[in-house]
């Protein structure tokens, strides 16, 4: 057996806040690590803290939520089948080999208030990428993939919850490009590219 840590998290931003607000959830993002130290983590989220609208695969590092001591973070340990770990790197890795073909599932969260979801070949919210690498690793999950449904399914296992800044240790920001800063010309480049795969590839 081995184990696939996820971790949901409670950002100290003001689009994690609006989230929290408007779905009533104590967490707004969710990710994924495949490490007993926690040093590396993989989601669907923005690429840069100063622009929430480019997002897509990302290799995050614990670093994005120590940045405050506000951030709220519930990491859940699930224990898998050596089988079902290999199926999940797997799942990981073609996520990563894909990782600038793929964005966020900009349409599926805004349809999230209203129980809908918006299915796409090549975006992802942290939600969905979260359940389809549990389903990848054989753990049985609900149909719907968000949040709530998540920590309801996954409630009974070991589980650590408080501040990223108490759990998370010492990192490094490898290649995760969280605060990088580009120009206003590359950011509209980006955000139309992102716009224009989320629609033709639905």
């Amino acid at each position: 057996m081995k184990n696939i840590y996820i971790i949901f998290s409670a950002t100290d931003l003001h689009i994690g806040r609006l989230i929290r607000f408007v779905t009533k959830n104590g967490y707004n993002h969710c990710s994924v690590c495949l490490r007993p130290d926690l040093s590396r983590f993989y989601s669907f989220s923005r690429v840069y803290r100063h622009n929430p609208l480019i997002g897509g695969f990302v290799v995050e590092s614990p670093l994005r939520y120590t940045l405050s001591s506000r951030t709220g973070v519930k990491i859940v340990t699930v224990s898998v089948t050596d089988e079902g770990y290999a199926e999940a790197e797997r799942f990981i890795a073609s996520m990563a080999e894909r990782g600038d073909e793929l964005v966020y599932n900009f349409f599926s969260a805004a349809a999230y208030p209203f129980g809908k979801s918006f299915r796409s070949s090549s975006a992802y919210t942290c939600a969905e990428f979260t359940h389809a690498v549990l389903r990848a690793a054989g753990v049985k999950m609900p149909e719907r993939a968000n949040i709530r449904e998540m920590e309801l399914a996954l409630k009974s296992l070991p589980t650590v919850e408080g501040r990223a800044v108490d759990i998370l240790g010492d990192t490094v920001w490898g290649e995760d490009r969280y605060l990088e800063h580009i120009g206003r010309t590359r950011q509209a480049y980006q955000i139309a590219r992102g716009f224009k795969r989320l629609v033709v590839n639905r």
